[in-house]
C-alpha cells in the first residue's frame, strides 16, 4: 500500500468516526428528554372541583389517539343533585371521559365526569344549584370535544311537616317530600346555626315520616332538609324546643354505699339516666347510675364518700343535668369481734355489724397489706357470725370489713396468727409400694394431707397421699423411689409443708 493510499484510508476512517460521534450525541439528547405529556383534566379543572381526575393520558409510545365520530345522549332536563345516565358512542380511547360543564368552559375543564371505560351508559351527578350545562365527550390526550349536548339542571324542591313544639332531647316526627338524592338528610338545629351545618339527623333513605332527635338547647329551632351534596338547605320549618318537666323524690339521707330508691318524672329520652354523685362533682360527670328505662321508682347505689351528695337526672344526649336533688351521705357504723389469736389456716369466727351493702365482705390479710387488696374472705350475706379462713403464714394480720363498691376498708381489727403445732410419728424405713402407718397431731384444716416424697422433692410436690380427715393413725401409700425420703404434712391452703420427718424407702423384694 502506497503512502497516498494510506492517507486516503486514514481520512475516511476519521470522517466515519466524526459522523458516529455526532449520531451518538443526537441519540443521547433524544433519550434524556422525555416526550411531553398532555395535561390531565385534573390540571385544567377549576380548583373548587372535588372530583378526582381521570386516569393518566396515553404516552407518545402508545397507539395514536383516535378522533372519530362520537355522540352523547341524556335527558334534556335533570333534577339538581340527582344522578342521571348518559349514553355515548365514540372511539373509547384509554381514559376518554364524559364530562358535565358550563357551556363556556374550556375543553380541558370539568366539574364532574365519568370515564368511558366504566361502561355505557355512564352515570353523572348533577350539581345542587340550577344551571344550564353541557354534556361532553372528551378525549383524554388531546382534550378534543368530540360530542356535546345541552342539559338543563332544574331546582329541587322539598316540603317539611312537623309539630310546632317539641321537648328538648325528644324525637320529632317529620313528614317530608323532596328529591331523595343520595346522602340527603333531615336535621333539627337551633335557629341561629348557619346553613350548611347540622346537628342530630336522619337520612331520608329511611322514608317518611322520620324520627329526628331534637337538640337539648331550649329555644327557637329549625327542621331542615339538607342535600347530601354540599349540604344545601332545600326546605326549613320552625319548631320551638321547650324544656321537659323533671322531678326527683328520694330520702334526704342515706348510708354510704347503700341503695337509694328514687321516684322520678321526666322525658325518658333515649339514654337518660339517674346518678348519685358528690355535690362537688362537675355537671356532665356521673357516678353510680341507673337508666330511666328501669321505670319509677328505680334503685341507685350511693357513693362510698360520706358528705353532701346530689341525685341528678342526666340527659343521654350531651350529659346535661335536667334536675338535681341534695342527698346527705353518712358513713355506716361497722364493728368486728373475733379472737385475738388463731392457728394458721384455721377458720376464724367473726361477729360483725355493718351496712351489708351489695358485695360487702370480710377478709383476713397480713398486716401492712395495702387497703383495697384482699385474701381469704367471706361475703357478709352469710350473716353474723361468719367464718373466714386465716392465712397459712404465721404473723400479725388484720380482719377487715370491705365495701363491695371500691374495695374501701370500713373497719379493721388486729389478729395474731400462730403456727400450728404438728407431730409426726412413723417408722424410719418403708418399702416402696407399701403402706406407711403414721401417728400425727396437727390442725387438721380442710384439705390438709400427708404424703411421702423423695427428700429433694420440691415444695408442694406429692405422690401417694392421705387426707388428715382420715384421723390418726392413718396409712399413706409409699410411691417414692428407693432412697432418702420425707414424710410431709401439707396444708390444703397453699400446699405449704407444715412439718416433715425423714425416712428411707427400700426397694420391694
Amino acid at each position: 500500500m502506497t503512502p497516498r493510499t494510506r492517507w486516503s484510508l486514514l481520512l475516511v476512517l476519521l470522517l466515519a468516526a466524526v459522523l458516529l460521534i455526532l449520531l451518538l450525541a443526537r441519540c443521547s439528547v433524544r433519550r434524556s428528554t422525555p416526550a411531553p405529556k398532555p395535561p390531565t383534566p385534573a390540571a385544567a379543572a377549576p380548583a373548587k372541583t372535588p372530583e378526582p381526575a381521570p386516569g393518566p393520558a396515553a404516552t407518545a409510545a402508545e397507539e395514536p389517539e383516535r378522533l372519530g365520530l362520537a355522540t352523547v345522549e341524556a335527558p334534556a332536563r335533570v333534577l339538581a343533585g340527582a344522578k342521571f345516565e348518559v349514553r355515548w358512542t365514540g372511539p373509547d380511547n384509554a381514559n376518554d371521559y364524559i364530562s358535565l360543564v358550563p357551556p363556556a368552559s374550556r375543553p380541558d375543564q370539568y366539574t364532574t365526569y365519568a370515564p368511558t371505560r366504566t361502561g355505557n351508559p355512564v352515570t353523572l351527578t348533577a350539581p345542587v344549584d340550577p344551571a344550564a350545562l353541557e354534556i361532553r365527550y372528551v378525549t383524554a390526550r388531546s382534550k378534543t370535544v368530540l360530542a356535546r349536548q345541552a342539559v338543563e339542571v332544574f331546582a329541587a324542591t322539598a316540603t317539611l311537616d312537623a309539630a310546632s313544639e317539641a321537648v328538648a332531647g325528644s324525637r320529632l316526627a317529620v313528614t317530608w317530600t323532596g328529591p331523595a338524592n343520595h346522602g340527603d338528610f333531615i336535621t333539627v338545629v337551633p335557629k341561629e346555626v348557619p346553613d350548611g351545618q347540622y346537628g342530630n339527623f336522619e337520612p331520608i333513605s329511611k322514608g317518611s315520616p322520620l324520627q329526628v332527635l331534637t337538640p337539648m338547647t331550649v329555644g327557637d329551632a329549625e327542621v331542615r332538609y339538607m342535600t347530601g351534596q354540599q349540604q344545601k338547605v332545600l326546605a326549613r320549618r320552625a319548631v320551638k324546643i321547650v324544656a321537659s318537666e323533671v322531678s326527683l323524690s328520694a330520702p334526704e339521707e342515706t348510708l354510704a354505699g347503700s341503695v337509694v330508691s328514687i321516684a322520678w318524672t321526666g322525658p325518658k329520652n333515649a339514654g337518660d339516666y339517674i346518678t348519685i354523685v358528690t355535690a362537688s362533682t362537675p355537671d356532665g360527670r356521673y357516678g353510680n347510675y341507673t337508666p330511666v328505662t328501669k321505670g319509677s321508682p328505680l334503685q341507685v347505689t350511693a357513693p362510698m364518700e360520706a358528705g353532701p351528695g346530689e341525685i341528678r337526672y342526666m340527659a343521654g344526649q350531651g350529659q346535661k343535668v335536667l334536675a338535681r336533688r341534695p342527698l346527705r351521705i353518712v358513713a355506716a357504723e361497722v364493728t368486728l369481734s373475733a379472737p385475738d389469736e388463731v392457728v394458721a389456716g384455721t377458720r376464724v369466727p367473726i361477729v360483725w355489724t355493718g351496712p351489708k351493702n351489695a358485695g360487702d365482705y370480710i377478709t383476713i390479710v397480713a398486716a401492712g397489706t395495702p387497703d383495697g387488696r384482699y385474701a381469704n374472705y367471706t361475703a357478709v350475706t352469710k350473716g353474723s357470725p361468719l367464718d373466714v379462713l386465716a392465712p397459712i403464714d404465721a404473723g400479725d394480720t388484720e380482719i377487715r370489713y370491705m365495701a363491695g363498691q371500691g374495695g374501701k376498708v370500713l373497719q379493721r381489727r388486729p389478729l395474731r396468727v400462730v403456727a400450728a403445732k404438728i407431730t409426726l410419728e412413723a417408722p424410719g424405713e418403708a418399702v416402696a409400694g407399701g403402706d406407711l402407718t403414721v401417728q400425727w397431731s396437727g390442725p387438721n384444716n380442710q384439705g390438709d394431707y400427708l404424703t411421702v416424697v423423695a427428700k429433694d422433692a420440691k415444695e408442694g410436690a406429692y405422690l401417694g397421699y392421705t387426707y388428715t380427715s382420715a384421723g390418726s393413725p392413718l396409712r399413706v401409700k409409699v410411691q417414692a423411689p428407693p432412697g432418702p425420703a420425707e414424710l410431709r404434712y401439707i396444708a390444703g391452703q397453699g400446699a405449704k409443708t407444715l412439718a416433715r420427718r425423714p425416712l428411707t424407702v427400700k426397694a420391694a423384694k
